[in-house]
């Protein structure tokens, strides 16, 4: 407990002298039992459970060291517990997002050929699958705590291969993102700068270096690389994680009181809405707001801020292991900029495109040489496909995308090509734009004015077989050829 936070580079030392020493018998982790009870769990035994993890691990695969293992499940207390597990064995993780479609997940379980699959049989939605592919591979996430504690060794190159996270694609396919445990544990040492501005705040309000502890609440799903790296990054400064769920948000928010909060624009426009309502009480001590993801409103920023939110946010991709540029300015000229550069990273503009490389930069995609090299450039330099600029003090702002994948205000990324190549598929649809409009997915067709219902009821029926964040939300249908480039391609705009 205290102002000044215990900083290490490694999750030996994570576990080893945050958890175990320094803030052992503080709350390290909270989330709701299946009694439906808060279950509270300290540094001390969450680092227990963590050396039971890499127990069951060596035990099951006859050593862990350098073994593939997907991670598949929602979050969870367990699942938690075997991310650091894996990061402590030394093993190579891969966790997948279970709302994918089978052949999607098909896809990613093939590429990387895993040694084990630790899943949550009891809530995969694709069990049946798995089953049959794969089912000598499975190993259930529930028993991963019932193994003896092992003894923990550091490893042995902090920057070798630790985890491949898939991202979305632009032509549908998703990459494989290889990253280290170095490039995410420096983006935590990185994050110093907001520390200051959050330490700085809780002295106004009174908070005292002998009773400072703060809670962070995250309904973010733990197999995107925000809430991953929250999760490596809070043992640094003793800060205890409550993990919420999106569904019942106010409830758990209710029963796990935090001060601070991971939310994507969607969600802190939800907690504006109820603040100026005079909701207020319904948030509890929340005093912070973690914003990352996609783009917040500027408005929304600024009404939050003016009844005294603190607003911290992060700009960073997979690529980047969540590292990029921090935000902590709550000055109306500067609240709603992306933020300024870290120590960890560098930063050019290309032609208006933000390039970053450094220490927190991915190793490649998996198994895709092509994507890195189109990528990242012979100097090493990631193309974000972010176009952007910089002002005078050294604040970047996001003015557009290069590159045409839609984010939406959820975080998701969704490819439009992917969406245009499934409309395809319909023999009345004669061309067809995928984009962002009013922050829903729109599809703009030419097509027959006879064909038009046809057209509408194809887009019905192709969304139940989508996720809910690729469903097509709005379409436009056109009775002449769409707007075309002087080369000839459909233009995006």
């Amino acid at each position: 407990m205290g102002f000044e936070p215990h900083m290490v580079d490694t999750v030996y030392r994570l576990i080893t002298e945050n958890m175990e020493q320094v803030y052992a018998d503080l709350p390290g982790l909270r989330y709701r039992g299946d009694d439906g009870r808060i279950v509270t769990v300290t540094f001390r035994e969450f680092a227990q459970d963590i050396r039971r993890c890499v127990g069951y691990l060596n035990e099951k695969l006859g050593g862990a060291q350098r073994r593939r293992v997907c991670l598949l499940g929602k979050n969870s207390y367990r699942y938690a517990v075997a991310i650091l597990g894996l990061l402590a064995a030394d093993s190579i993780q891969i966790p997948l997002n279970p709302y994918k479609s089978w052949e999607e997940l098909h896809y990613e379980l093939s590429l990387v050929d895993p040694d084990v699959i630790l899943w949550d049989d009891a809530n995969d939605p694709w069990r049946d699958q798995l089953l049959a592919e794969w089912k000598d591979r499975l190993l259930p996430l529930q028993e991963c705590t019932r193994a003896e504690p092992a003894e923990l060794q550091e490893t042995a190159d902090p920057r070798a291969l630790a985890m491949i996270m898939f991202t979305s694609g632009t032509t549908g396919r998703s990459k494989g993102v290889m990253l280290n445990q170095w490039s995410i544990m420096i983006t935590g040492r990185d994050s110093i700068c907001s520390w200051r501005v959050v330490v700085e705040r809780a002295r106004q309000m009174g908070y005292t270096d002998d009773r400072f502890q703060l809670n962070h609440f995250s309904t973010l799903p733990l197999f995107h690389i925000a809430a991953y790296a929250n999760l490596l990054h809070w043992p640094l400064y003793g800060t205890a994680t409550n993990m919420g769920d999106a569904r019942s948000l106010y409830r758990d928010l209710a029963d796990m009181p935090s001060e601070s909060m991971a939310v994507v624009p969607s969600i802190a426009e939800m907690l504006r809405r109820d603040i100026l309502r005079d909701r207020r009480d319904k948030l509890g001590p929340l005093w912070i707001l973690m914003c990352s993801s996609a783009a917040f409103s500027r408005e929304t920023l600024l009404d939050l801020r003016d009844h005294g939110i603190l607003i911290i946010q992060n700009y960073g991709m997979t690529e980047t292991g969540s590292g990029g540029l921090v935000n902590e300015a709550q000055d109306e000229g500067h609240i709603a900029t992306a933020g300024h550069t870290i120590p960890c990273m560098e930063y050019k503009l290309d032609q208006g495109e933000l390039c970053m490389k450094g220490e927190c930069l991915m190793l490649g995609y998996y198994k895709d040489p092509e994507a890195i090299a189109q990528a990242v450039d012979s100097e090493g330099w990631l193309h974000t496909g972010d176009l952007a600029k910089v002002d005078e003090d050294g604040y970047y702002t996001i003015t557009g995308r290069k590159k045409n994948l839609i984010i939406l205000d959820s975080g998701e990324n969704v490819s439009p090509e992917e969406l245009e190549g499934l409309l395809a598929n319909c023999d009345a649809i004669r061309e067809c734009v995928v984009k962002e409009k009013g922050k829903k997915i729109c599809a703009v067709v030419f097509c027959q004015p006879e064909d038009q219902e046809k057209v509408r009821s194809y887009i019905t029926r192709l969304n139940r077989t989508l996720p809910l964040y690729k469903r097509i939300g709005a379409v436009e249908c056109s009775n002449v050829p769409l707007p075309r480039t002087a080369v000839g391609k459909l233009q995006r705009s």
